[in-house]
């Protein structure tokens, strides 16, 4: 049943517990906003502390902190979770109900180990709250069906206030929106986990800039409702949604889509087979785990310009045979996936699905021609990522600029050591290689020396790049973490390796090497 309404802020102060919520963001029993008018700041008698706008001159040793004006100390409470900030009134009267008026609420599970504590201390401290306006209200905790009628109020609260952010990070069991929440003309960001989305008519979210939806049952009716009710919408993200095997995005104003990760509903599940189908969408991260993904496809993206593709698809395999069918599928998903991007300028390409390029390629199966400009490869540098980046050079032969992002795994493939022989596979691919590296300008490398400088893998794709990029004008190297820190062998050993490097032959006569040492 919907809770009742807090009514008018004139009404709040006169209607009763039993016919409003309990909650109040009338002012008038205690302080005044600090935010509020001079004059009014001057006038108020209630407030423990005389209001400043300007901090005096102190001598040494004198309390700086307190002294600064009200509108700087709440902007330091607004970056405190809300149990920190409430633990400021200990300091002095001046701060005893500073934090009452912080326009940001943040309350976090971390110092409570019951759900009951949790929601009690969230309830006193609405009860004492004096904000008129909040920018951001989000709770986090473990949810029971038995809360949700304070849960409600909460929200209820939020809204009334006119949030401009609003998070409600729950756990354990699902909690159903309150109806009311749907027609809100003032929130510009929500972020919901563990939510039930249910509208029972439109959805009217006319100030919505950004959504995100975390372990959601998204049904595509409610998608869409949620979108033609957020006509300012430009960033969604589906993190763990169910049910959601088909997205077409009409939106005449969403910019970036984020799918992250999918998990297997027991009760439901049937095989993943995703079809993204967004005109409008300029970009889209595919990112996570999948389980059980047999399909992966964008269609009628023709504004689609930057696309990360950075997942994985997880299955479980018991023998080879297994294993060998599970990659099959894979080698499908990744193979149509690429073949629909291939319009995307920005191309961001993870470990995994650079495995499976590698397979690919050692099959002597072809990746689809790509038309990027701007290629980013995450990889470990180990010998069965070279198949992987010897594909994507092959089948991206406009690429200006080439983002080497070395990241660490403590995954080997067992499935290419069977198959593979790494230096014979990439020498062979060499004289391909030539003739498609016309275009490329720009080499950066990022993760340089975190385990990987004296790797013969890392030094074979450097010494390549450099002999046969015929218009390369510099590769840069960022700062590796011991550098930073200053272990003194490590230091001597990448100098070494730099040396080594530096003495590479280069096919461009502009081409500059560039350390940050």
């Amino acid at each position: 049943m919907e809770e009742e309404s807090y009514g008018s802020s004139s009404e709040r102060s006169s209607t009763s517990s039993e016919e409003s919520a309990p909650y109040s963001t009338d002012n008038s029993s205690h302080a005044t906003d600090p935010m509020d008018s001079e004059a009014e700041e001057e006038s108020s008698d209630d407030y423990p502390s005389k209001r400043r706008k300007h901090g005096p001159i102190l001598e040494e040793g004198e309390d700086r902190i307190s002294t600064l004006p009200d509108s700087i100390l709440l902007t330091i409470l607004s970056s405190l979770c809300t149990e920190d900030a409430v633990r400021t009134g200990v300091l002095s009267k001046r701060w005893a109900y500073l934090w009452t008026f912080v326009p940001s609420l943040l309350f976090t599970n971390y110092y409570f180990r019951r759900a009951a504590d949790y929601a009690n201390f969230v309830d006193n401290v609405l009860l004492l709250h004096r904000a008129s306006k909040l920018t951001n209200f989000s709770v986090e905790f473990e949810y029971n069906p038995e809360l949700k009628p304070r849960v409600d109020l909460w929200v209820r609260f939020a809204t009334t206030a006119k949030v401009d952010q609003l998070s409600l990070l729950l756990s354990s069991c699902f909690y159903k929106l309150p109806q009311h929440l749907y027609a809100n003309e003032f929130v510009s960001e929500l972020d919901f986990r563990a939510c039930e989305i249910k509208p029972n008519g439109l959805v009217c979210w006319s100030s919505l800039k950004r959504l995100c939806l975390w372990n959601v049952a998204l049904h595509k009716d409610v998608l869409n409702k949620v979108l033609l009710g957020s006509p300012r919408l430009e960033f969604l993200e589906l993190r763990s949604c169910d049910k959601c095997n088909r997205l077409d995005i009409v939106s005449e104003s969403l910019k970036k889509l984020v799918m992250d990760s999918y998990y297997e509903d027991s009760e439901w599940y049937h095989p993943l087979e995703l079809e993204i189908v967004a005109p409008k969408i300029e970009s889209l991260e595919i990112i996570g785990d999948f389980y059980g993904m047999k399909k992966c496809q964008i269609k009628n993206a023709s504004a689609l310009v930057e696309v990360r593709v950075d997942f994985e698809i997880i299955m479980e395999y018991e023998d080879e045979e297994q294993e060998e069918d599970h990659f099959k599928n894979c080698e499908n998903v990744v193979r149509e996936l690429f073949e629909s991007l291939h319009q995307v300028k920005k191309l961001i390409v993870g470990r995994w699905c650079l495995k499976v390029l590698s397979i690919m390629s050692v099959k002597h199966l072809s990746s689809p021609v790509l038309n990027c400009k701007c290629l980013t490869m995450k990889t470990s540098m180990e010998k069965w990522d070279l198949p992987g980046i010897a594909s994507l050079l092959q089948s991206s032969p406009y690429v200006e600029t080439l983002v080497i992002d070395i990241v660490f795994s403590n995954h080997d493939s067992e499935f290419l050591d069977r198959i593979y022989d790494e230096v014979n596979h990439w020498k062979s691919k060499e004289v391909y290689f030539k003739s498609l590296l016309q275009c490329l300008k720009t080499v950066k490398i990022f993760g340089f020396g975190e385990r990987f400088h004296t790797k013969d893998v890392f030094i074979l794709v450097v010494e390549f790049l450099l002999k046969n990029a015929k218009v390369l004008e510099k590769m840069v190297f960022t700062e590796p973490w011991v550098m930073q820190n200053g272990i003194h062998n490590m230091q001597l050993k990448f100098l070494q390796v730099s040396q080594k490097l530096l003495s590479f032959p280069r096919s461009s006569p502009h081409a500059v090497v560039m350390f940050p040492y």
